[in-house]
């Protein structure tokens, strides 16, 4: 929710939400927020569950300046015009929209991204290769699936320099990876990039094996 976004510059954004607000008001689900300053309109009007609250929630987020729009990934539009100020060490897999805790399906923290065509992936960002498709399988079997493979199992720990260690790329050779020059020319790293390269090079056929498996499987 923000002036970023295609159809929701000033009082549009707001008026999204109250319509929101009126859809989750029949099943009981609860507005909760990620806390920072933002338009009073957009005050929760509960206060933060405990951890062993049930829910169910959901929250409105968007491009906050002190939150999102800092470094900002390198994807779209912002890798494509150089504007994206990250670091190598910003490490987006382990913050909220990255990929920590994908796996735990059931638990606080654990989220996956869908694409309109069923694809999903560990985080926001998209990795190169996606896990699965909703189209084929229930999600909570592709996830059960991936438990375990030490290269999911770091993307999880929001560690991705660790995705290789039993694939054949050390930490250095990840690292090296990820050293790039961006479409404007600058020289640029980000463990995002070694993630891509890597996906590229290693994790993006093994994910096609592990899917066959699942299918094969499943045909009997």
């Amino acid at each position: 929710i923000d002036d970023f976004h295609m159809g929701l510059e000033g009082e549009k954004k707001f008026a999204l939400v109250e319509k929101i607000r009126a859809m989750m008001k029949p099943f009981g689900a609860r507005e909760i927020g990620l806390g920072g300053a933002r338009d009073p309109r957009l005050q929760t009007p509960t206060e933060r569950p405990a951890e062993d609250d049930p829910g169910p929630f959901y929250l409105f987020f968007g491009a906050q300046p002190d939150l999102w729009i800092g470094e900002l990934w390198p994807r779209g539009r912002a890798w494509a015009n150089g504007l994206s100020n990250a670091s190598y060490e910003t490490n987006f897999c382990a913050r909220w929209s990255g990929g920590k805790n994908f796996l735990n399906h059931g638990l606080i923290g654990s989220e996956v991204a869908i694409e309109p065509d069923g694809s999903i992936y560990p985080c926001c960002l998209k990795t190169k290769a996606p896990l699965g498709s909703l189209a084929e399988e229930r999600l909570v079997d592709i996830l059960d699936s991936l438990k375990g493979h030490p290269a999911l199992e770091a993307i999880n720990a929001g560690d991705p320099e660790a995705m290789g260690l039993e694939m054949g790329w050390s930490r250095e050779e990840y690292r090296a990876a990820s050293h790039v020059s961006d479409p404007k020319g600058r020289p640029y790293a980000n463990v995002c990039i070694g993630c891509d390269k890597f996906f590229e090079a290693k994790l993006g056929a093994e994910l096609r094996r592990i899917r066959a498996e699942r299918l094969a499987r499943r045909a009997g």
